[in-house]
Parts: C-alpha cells; structure tokens; sequence
C-alpha cells in the first residue's frame, strides 16, 4: 500500500533590517494552477517551509490478555482495563503535525469501518495536558507534550487510568476529557483511527484539513471468565449457598468454591466420587479459550463424605516457623530449625513414628510453628488429639529439659488459644522430654474450611537460665476425629 504524503506550505514575513533598496519577488506556482506572488524588499522578506506529513504514530498498540487453555487475546491497542465488569481500552499515540496549524487532535469510534469526520459514531477531541510516567525503576517524571495524547473508551471509568507505555506506566487523572463513553460488547468489533485537524491555505484561501492516522480495530473476546464459567466443572455461587444452606450453620460464611475444592477432588477420587453421574448438574458452552463448565449442583453424598473423616496432619509438614533478624549474619533466619525424625522406635510410643524436633536459633524470644490443613470442614465437631514426642537422643543431655507451649486455632481470619488440658493459669501447657505426650479436645470445630494449627512456645528467659525449662519443641502427628452426633 502507498503511504500518503501531503505536503503543506508554511509562510512567514520576518521583519529586516537591510541596506539593499532593490526589490524582489517570490512567486510561488500551486498544483491548482494558480499563482502567489511575495515582495521582498528593503523591509521584508519570505520564508518558506515545506512539511512532509505522515500517518500518526501509535505506541505498540499490541496489547494482548492471556486466558484458559493458553488461548491469547490480541488487542490492537495500548492498554485494556476491566471497571465493574465491564471492559475499557485505552489510546496513546503522537502526531508530527507542526505547531503552526494549531491543530486539534481526536479520535474517531464507530462499529464499522471508513472512519471519517462525516463517517463515524463517535468523535472526541483529546486534550493535551500534563502527563505523570513511572518508568520501570518506579522514578517519576513530568512530561508535557503538545503532540502526545491518549484517549480511553467504554462506559465506565475511574481517576487515575493506568497504561503501559514503553516500559513506563502512565498515569492520566483529566479522563473525562479524554473518554469515548460507550458500551464495549463483548464479541463485537469496533473501529478507531486518529486524526488532526488543522488550518492550511486552500486555493488561495484558509481552510480546515484533516490529517488521518491509520484505521485499526479491536475485538473484545468472549471469555469464559466473564460468563462465571471455568475450564472444568467448578460450582456456581447460587450452588455454594444452597449447598451452605442445607448443611452448615448459619452463623458460618458461605465457602468459596476454592475452599471447597481441595476436599471435592479428594471426593472425586474415591470410588463413590468416580462413580457418582454429575451430567445432569453440569452446563457447558463454547468460548473463544475453549468449552467453559458450570457445576450446578453439589451432591449431598459429597458432604457425608467430607463430615465423617478422620484427618491426620503430618508432622513434616510444616507451613511457617517465626523468623527473626540475625545480627552475626545481618539476614532473617528461621527462629528454630526444624529436624526431622522418622522411624522412631516403639518403644517410644510416637504416634506414627516419626516427628519433628525444632530447635532454637535465636535463643532470646519464644517461636512460634505452623501447620496447615484444607481438609477440616466447619461446623463440624472433632476430637482433636496433639501429640507430642519424648527425647529420642538418649545421649544428649541439653534436650532432656521441658518446655511449654500453647496452642492457636486460626480459621479464616478468626484467631483463638486453645484451652487446653493442664493449661497454666498464666502460661502454657508443660511437655516433658522423657515420654510421649497425648493432649485431646472434645467439641473442638471451625468456621472456616481448613485450619491453621500453630504451636508457641510459652517459656520465659528467667526460666531458660534457671534451667527448668528449654524451647525445644518435638512435634508429631495431630489428629481430628469426626464425633458422633448427640
């Protein structure tokens, strides 16, 4: 395709001072036949500039959105941004037409293509103000650009809109004076291009005339995501509260299908889940990143399943230890470090023969470890049984004194300490070192799908340099046993 090119005249009378009385005459022959004719004298002169226009110059409209099944969505645009649900697409881009015109600089919006002045549905002019950036080391800078500008289109918008823009992020606060308001339909096409519209001498005569950057075009994709669909059968919130409903209490928050999950795909896996015909729960329907599901209906076999398990969390598995500041290495290091001891004699009466024996770093501060659980339903009554390991190192005799400890159950966003049996009025709860401790809970039960379980240590440094105690904690196995109805 041919590049247009329109070449426009500048003409100027500059004021000069001159011994030279003679005179000249600069005649100028337009394309049109007509002819202009400019007197150079002792006091004036003429000065002609010839400017080669070309299209605007967007900034790498490529904006793409990644979704399901690695399926990319190509924009045709510099930035994309989702407001309520809804889409807004955003404009950046820089012109090379001459301060002389005193040009306006817009958009023009239309759902097919021809984009003209008189030809579209849409047309809004773009202020050019102060502009913010951030560049990719997060300075920031000022920028005015009389040739710079943006434009946002959709139906909703906010203050700041952000854009990328070459590495920079951009950040334009004056939007309503540069927004297109109109509803983006997802699976529709729509057309934009850029233009200037300026002044320039016309058969003799000054007229408006409009410089066109290229027409492109973007398509707003259909997304499983925007319809409440997933790439395989996940339940819909109308399924998750009649399911809460007919089975939780009513004081406990309605799960989301992500607590759920860890739990259905145990389910799913177990012959009763495998066998179980979901076909008649389970919508499906085609979108641009593949066929999207909807799970309806959650059986109610599934929380039978789930509300009479028993749950053993592995002492190994640990989730977090308290980390503190290490001032020999300047660095935050792990309060305790965890060693792991398996296949612990019988002798010991360790509970699935193995645990874990955390030892202090720091030794100055109490610690503090935990674990995590997705499997613990709400609402459900436990026995909830902590198991503690003696000192399986005979020979060291700095392990062999006690410690104290107390236990937190955090559910959700819902912190509570454990009363546990033998608890000190003030303290903790003792462990000896010389024998495999068993501490149990009846009517223990959460609000939240799953459980933090997390072990502090309760001992004083007073007490550390008496030598009563010590913070070295020896972790197995915890237990949750499903108890019978009343």
């Amino acid at each position: 395709m041919m590049k247009t090119r329109t070449i426009l005249l500048i003409i100027a009378f500059m004021g000069c001072f001159t011994d030279v009385v003679a005179q000249d005459v600069t005649i100028l022959h337009m394309k049109d036949g007509t002819t202009k004719r400019y007197t150079n004298g002792a006091k004036g002169s003429t000065s002609i500039q010839f400017f080669d226009y070309a299209p605007a110059k967007t900034y790498a409209p490529d904006y793409t959105s990644k979704h399901e099944n690695d399926y990319v969505a190509e924009w045709n645009v510099n930035q994309v941004c989702r407001i309520d649900g809804e889409y807004v697409v955003g404009l950046f881009w820089e012109d090379n037409v001459p301060s002389n015109f005193k040009a306006n600089h817009g958009v023009l919006f239309g759902t097919t293509p021809g984009l003209t002045l008189d030809n579209c549905q849409e047309k809004q002019y773009a202020e050019s103000k102060y502009v913010r950036f951030k560049n990719s080391s997060g300075s920031l800078f000022i920028v005015a650009n009389e040739h710079t500008h943006y434009m946002w289109i959709g139906n909703k918008i906010k203050s700041p809109m952000l854009m990328s823009i070459d590495e920079q992020r951009f950040e334009s606060y004056d939007t309503i004076a540069n927004f297109i308001r109109t509803p983006l339909e997802i699976d529709h096409t729509y057309y934009y291009r850029t233009f200037s519209e300026g002044k320039a001498l016309v058969g003799g005569e000054e007229q408006t005339v409009v410089f066109y950057g290229e027409e492109r075009s973007f398509r707003v994709p259909r997304i499983m995501a925007d319809f409440a669909y997933y790439p395989y059968p996940c339940a819909t919130d109308e399924a998750l509260a009649t399911f809460a409903a007919a089975h939780l209490p009513d004081s406990i928050a309605v799960p989301t299908w992500k607590q759920w999950e860890p739990l259905w795909n145990l389910w799913r896996a177990t012959d009763e889940g495998k066998n179980y015909d979901l076909s008649a729960d389970i919508t499906t329907e085609k979108f641009d990143d593949g066929t999207g599901y909807r799970l309806n209906r959650i059986p109610d076999e599934f929380y039978t399943w789930i509300a009479n398990r028993e749950i053993v969390i592995d002492p190994f598995n640990v989730a977090e230890i308290t980390r503190g500041f290490d001032s020999t290495i300047k660095d935050s290091v792990n309060i305790a470090n965890p060693n792991y001891i398996e296949n612990v004699d019988e002798k010991w009466g360790v509970p699935g023969g193995k645990y874990v024996r955390f030892e202090p770093v720091i030794f100055t501060v109490n610690y503090s470890v935990n674990y995590r659980n997705d499997e613990v339903v709400p609402g459900v009554r436990y026995k909830l049984q902590l198991n503690f390991a003696p000192e399986t190192d005979e020979e060291s005799e700095v392990y062999m004194l006690p410690t104290k400890l107390r236990v937190y159950s955090i559910s959700g966003d819902k912190s509570d300490e454990i009363d546990l049996p033998g608890k000190e009025a003030k303290g903790g709860v003792t462990i000896p070192t010389t024998e495999s401790t068993t501490i149990e809970m009846d009517n223990f039960s959460t609000t939240a799908v799953g459980l933090d379980l997390r072990y502090q240590t309760a001992v004083s440094n007073a007490e550390i340099r008496r030598g009563q105690f010590n913070r070295i904690l020896r972790i197995a196995e915890m237990r949750l046993t499903p108890m019978p109805d009343e």
